[in-house]
């Protein structure tokens, strides 16, 4: 397949890493986004690169260390192709259990997926953050864990998408994939048809209605986000429970998240959502409660039915990619996405390929990752 225009619909961390990526190896690139590039899911999230402490899938476990080890390069590329630094902290995820089925429940997960942490005594974790709450009964650190400024990694990467040479438009939004014989011919926006030998497919929570062949089984699940001001660092590691979690910025603001609710393409911020955020980060650390409320949000995370994101060609349109369902780890799997679509662009394929393609929905049920 001979591929020199790409078309990518999606101007979020995926489409945006995915484009500066093609556009290096020489492809010509054209990044669509409904909206303003980074405004969705990607500035959203609170820029957990939780591998250990959040993955729910041993493949997502994988793909996460896999990705994780790439963004020290990926930031120091990001600096010197745009000038800019994107805040980033290694200091690992400290992880509270407040009850004996809390730390049971935590134990399951790690076994369930392959992971592993560092239990410590509570005066273990005290002496880390002496903010926490005296109420936890257990914790474990999961030293590995990072974390980095989302909204400044994605504007990062479609700065250097755009130093690169790579055609951004925003405000425009795909309407259709034109295929004819059975072959990616371009896309068709209100502004016109814009021709392409190949497109992706990096709409996030909007992917399903961009099929071209299979049916893109992504659905948007709602998660609201509550900031503090703590006018300095809460504290030096992201803070997590079964319930909640709380992530430092370097600036004094403290990200509290998270809801996971199924309601379409509804992102009101609700005082229900609200309060059990808040009610989480209070059991975290009770001193909070004197911390000013800044600002509250929501963003729709693209959702899959098997929870693993959607990475390759349809297999019935030739020229036709998927990058979506990345649900939570978006953030964290842009550098090894990008590295995965470029792969396939160059006719490589990686063996994790035969577990996250398309194809995997296309007859039966959708099975354990296991």
């Amino acid at each position: 397949m001979q591929i020199s225009e790409v078309a990518i619909a999606g101007g979020g961390i995926i489409g945006c890493a995915i484009a500066r990526t093609l556009r290096r190896l020489d492809f010509r690139v054209t990044l669509i986004e409904r909206g303003r590039v980074g405004r969705e899911a990607s500035s959203a999230a609170a820029g957990m690169l939780g591998v250990e402490a959040e993955t729910e899938r041993p493949l997502v476990l994988q793909l996460g260390r896999r990705s994780r080890a790439l963004f020290p390069q990926v930031l120091e590329a990001l600096r010197a192709e745009t000038n800019l630094t994107v805040e980033y902290w290694r200091h690992g995820t400290l992880y509270l259990c407040f009850s004996a089925a809390d730390a049971e429940n935590l134990m399951q997960r790690l076994r369930a997926v392959g992971a592993e942490g560092q239990p410590l005594a509570v005066r273990q974790a005290r002496a880390l953050e002496p903010g926490i709450s005296p109420r936890a009964e257990s914790a474990w650190l999961f030293g590995d864990d990072a974390r980095v400024d989302n909204a400044g990694l994605t504007a990062a990467y479609a700065r250097a998408a755009g130093a690169v040479g790579c055609e951004i438009r925003e405000g425009e939004t795909v309407d259709r994939v034109a295929v004819e014989r059975g072959r990616v011919v371009g896309v068709e926006t209100r502004a016109g048809r814009i021709a392409c030998d190949a497109f992706v497919n990096a709409a996030g929570a909007w992917a399903g209605s961009l099929a071209a062949g299979l049916g893109i089984p992504v659905t948007p699940v709602r998660g609201q986000m509550v900031v503090l001001n703590t006018r300095q660092p809460a504290f030096r590691h992201a803070i997590y429970s079964r319930r909640g979690y709380a992530v430092t910025r370097r600036d004094g603001r403290l990200l509290l998240g998270s809801t996971r609710e199924p309601v379409g393409f509804d992102r009101r911020v609700t005082g229900g959502g609200v309060r059990r955020i808040v009610g989480a980060a209070l059991e975290l650390s009770p001193q909070l409660g004197t911390a000013p409320l800044q600002e509250c949000w929501s963003g729709l995370r693209p959702a899959t039915p098997d929870g693993l994101p959607i990475i390759g060609f349809d297999p019935t349109v030739t020229g036709y990619m998927v990058a979506s369902g990345h649900y939570r780890n978006g953030i964290l799997l842009a550098p090894i996405t990008a590295q995965l679509v470029a792969d396939l662009f160059r006719g490589r394929t990686d063996p994790m390929m035969a577990h996250i393609g398309l194809d995997r929905f296309q007859s039966g049920p959708i099975g354990a990752d296991d």
